[in-house]
C-alpha cells in the first residue's frame, strides 16, 4: 500500500537554496587555493600528495578534501532540515560554511583543528533532519 504525502515548502526555503550556493563558493575557493598550490609547489596533475615532510601543499589540499567529504552529508541534512526548520537551519548551514572558511585558512597553516565549531552546524543540521523526518511520520 502506499500513501501520498503532501509537503509545502516554506517561502523561506529560498534561504537554505542560497546557503548551499554559499557552500558551493567556499568549496569553489578551495579548489583555486589548490590549483595556486600546485603551481607554488610544483606538484603536477594527477599527484594528489606530495611525499614532501611537512607538506604545506599537502594541508591545502587536504582541507579541500576534508570539506568534499564532509560535503554530501551537510548538504543532504541541510535540503532536509529546511523543510521544516529553514531559519535555524539556515543559521546552521552558515555556521557550517563560515567554519569551514576558519578551518581552511587554519589548514592553510598546519592546524586542521581552527574552525572544526562549524560542525555544530552540521550536527543541528543531523537533529533536524531527524525531527523534520518525525514530523512526516506523524502526518500517517
Amino acid at each position: 500500500m502506499t500513501s501520498t504525502i503532501t509537503l509545502a515548502i516554506p517561502r523561506a526555503y529560498s534561504l537554505i537554496i542560497l546557503t548551499s550556493v554559499i557552500n558551493w563558493m567556499v568549496l569553489f575557493w578551495q579548489m583555486i587555493a589548490v590549483g595556486k598550490a600546485r603551481k607554488q609547489y610544483e606538484v603536477p596533475y594527477p599527484t594528489l600528495y606530495e611525499n614532501k615532510h611537512p607538506s604545506p601543499f599537502n594541508c591545502i589540499q587536504r582541507a579541500h578534501q576534508a570539506s568534499l567529504e564532509w560535503n554530501q552529508g551537510f548538504l543532504m541534512f541541510l535540503f532536509i532540515s529546511g523543510l521544516s526548520t529553514p531559519l535555524l537551519s539556515t543559521a546552521a548551514g552558515m555556521i557550517y560554511n563560515v567554519g569551514r572558511v576558519f578551518y581552511t585558512k587554519g589548514y592553510h597553516k598546519g592546524n586542521p583543528h581552527q574552525g572544526l565549531w562549524g560542525l555544530y552546524g552540521l550536527f543541528y543540521l543531523l537533529g533536524g533532519s531527524i525531527y523534520t523526518a518525525i514530523q512526516i511520520i506523524r502526518q500517517q
